[in-house]
């Protein structure tokens, strides 16, 4: 059976919310310890933004049409996953992570990704593609240790 490092970092996030997690045992068995965890009011679209979509003018003076309303749960996932990825850059760029994974579903993943610098990128081990904030720490670890029995 593979051990998984003492030291490890695991972020467990989604557009909401993100836990920080350590495994503080150089055991078989990992001892997973929740460091940070943070959170943010997210809700729908509509309890967010109460504007009607704005219209333009068509070509030529052929009508009007309306322009695609702002998504602002999204956008709001999108500034979390950044702030998410912020906190990875400058801890990375402190030596205080050298081993990360990161699990979060793939929107999020892919936020992440795109807003992490080239030294938090660098100490990425692996990533799964689940949604994992609402389990508890033995499932998450259960599920890190079987990805990276895969390595």
């Amino acid at each position: 059976m593979i051990k998984m490092p003492k030291g490890l970092w695991i972020v467990v996030a989604d557009g909401a919310k993100a836990l920080f997690v350590q495994n503080v045992s150089d055991t078989v068995e990992p001892d997973l310890r929740v460091m940070r965890v943070d959170e943010m009011e997210n809700p729908p679209t509509g309890a967010q933004g109460t504007d009607q979509p704005g219209r333009r003018d068509g070509p030529g003076g052929a009508g009007r049409s309306s322009i695609e309303p702002t998504d602002w749960h999204q956008l709001a996932k999108g500034e979390f996953a950044s702030g998410v990825a912020g906190l990875l850059n400058k801890w990375a760029n402190a030596g205080g992570i050298d081993d990360l994974v990161i699990v979060a579903p793939p929107s999020s993943l892919g936020d992440l990704r795109a807003a992490m610098g080239p030294s938090a990128k660098g100490v990425v081990r692996a990533e799964l593609a689940k949604d994992l904030t609402n389990h508890p720490l033995p499932k998450i670890g259960e599920l890190v240790m079987a990805e990276l029995a895969k390595l």
